[in-house]
């Protein structure tokens, strides 16, 4: 048969002493304090909300550190026109920095506020030690930007991806080539990684797949007595043999025997 006595517990809307919930005036203290936060906490943040946004606090003054050289002031304002949103809370530094690295030339950019209405911009530009083969410029990590420049700067060539390389070898050459008064005007790595450096003369010298210093080197120490007289003439000179060089002349002419050779650096003459 079924019990039909009431269960030992308390019905809804009471307490487990079994008062109702709304006749405890404890409870009812702490729902209401509750409440009063809540309302107090969406007030305060509505308020904040609406006085960050008010126009007063935009940005009115935007300060470039160190003028850059290449960036120009028409570029800059292009960005704070385009792209700087919000005033000095609400503003995003950190797409409006890579607003301004997106720029020709420049390398790295940094953004501050400063209180009431000014925004700090500092642009470090990229340093061009080349120009690359496709367009751009190479700066002095081997890395291709986009840019263009006025000045004498040596031609990097080489396949996709090959310009860390061919900084990276550039720098050692002109070291070696600096110490008889040479200067590289460009260097190449071809598909075949062959490498080759034509001088400000025009003059290409041929290094061949290993592009060895110690070979480059050894024409050096022959190059004063033995190559640089010849130098006008010569429209290239050949390293890729093992023990010795050959040269090649501009005119087809036969070039004159030269002088003493260094220990183990023949010279070929070819016309």
């Amino acid at each position: 048969m079924w019990d039909k006595r009431p269960l030992d517990r308390p019905m809804s809307g009471q307490t487990p002493s079994g008062r109702r919930f709304w006749d405890s005036p404890a409870g009812l203290d702490r729902v209401s304090l509750g409440l009063l936060a809540v309302s107090v906490a969406l007030v305060v943040y509505g308020s904040l909300h609406w006085l960050v946004h008010r126009p007063m606090f935009g940005i009115s003054l935007v300060k470039v550190a160190e003028p850059p050289v290449h960036v120009t002031r028409r570029q800059v304002e292009d960005v704070v026109r385009r792209e700087l949103r919000g005033n000095f809370f609400t503003l995003d530094l950190e797409a409006s920095r890579r607003a301004f690295a997106r720029l020709p030339w420049v390398r790295e950019a940094s953004l501050e506020r400063h209180w009431p209405g000014t925004l700090s911009v500092r642009i470090v530009e990229q340093e061009a030690v080349a120009v690359w083969q496709d367009g751009g410029l190479v700066n002095r990590e081997g890395d291709v930007f986009q840019g263009a420049s006025d000045a004498e700067l040596p031609v990097f060539a080489g396949p996709d991806g090959s310009s860390r390389l061919v900084a990276e070898r550039y720098a050692g050459i002109r070291s070696v080539l600096a110490d008889v008064g040479l200067a590289p005007r460009a260097i190449q790595l071809s598909p075949r990684h062959a490498w080759s450096v034509e001088l400000q003369n025009g003059t290409r010298i041929e290094l061949g797949r290993n592009g060895d210093i110690a070979t480059l080197q050894r024409f050096v120490a022959a190059y004063p007595q033995q190559i640089e007289p010849l130098l006008p003439r010569l429209s290239q000179i050949d390293l890729r043999y093992r023990n010795g060089f050959a040269l090649r002349s501009r005119d087809g002419k036969p070039i004159p025997p030269p002088g003493r050779t260094p220990t183990g650096a023949a010279v070929t003459r070819k016309t």
